[in-house]
């Protein structure tokens, strides 16, 4: 079983401990940036520009592997039944000879 923690940290102090949120920042004549910024240190941008939005995400998973269930699993294959020989095997012969009792004497007398 395989389990994936994501963690958002922010850009800039990289601390673990605060809540970061995704911006994206798109500058006029330039490609927009995504940034994970702390309160802390978005602070200073939205003082410039004003309040941010954050950037738009589809919804996180609701529980532990929910990613797993967006993607198609394959579905598992029956097994095969198991296949009969064509032909059943040979039966040995039997290995002792079976004998009446006069046989049995006469082999005796011929010793």
């Amino acid at each position: 079983m395989d389990v994936t923690i994501t963690v958002r940290v922010c850009d800039i102090c990289k601390r673990r401990d605060r809540a970061a949120t995704r911006y994206t920042l798109t500058p006029e004549d330039g490609e927009p940036r995504t940034r994970d910024l702390c309160a802390e240190d978005v602070a200073p941008v939205e003082a410039v520009f004003g309040p941010l939005k954050p950037a738009e995400e589809k919804p996180g998973p609701l529980y532990l592997n929910a990613e797993d269930d967006e993607e198609e699993k394959p579905t598992p294959r029956k097994k095969a039944p198991a296949q009969k020989a064509a032909t059943p095997a040979p039966r040995r012969g039997r290995r002792t000879k079976v004998m009446t009792m006069e046989e049995i004497e006469a082999l005796k007398a011929q010793s």
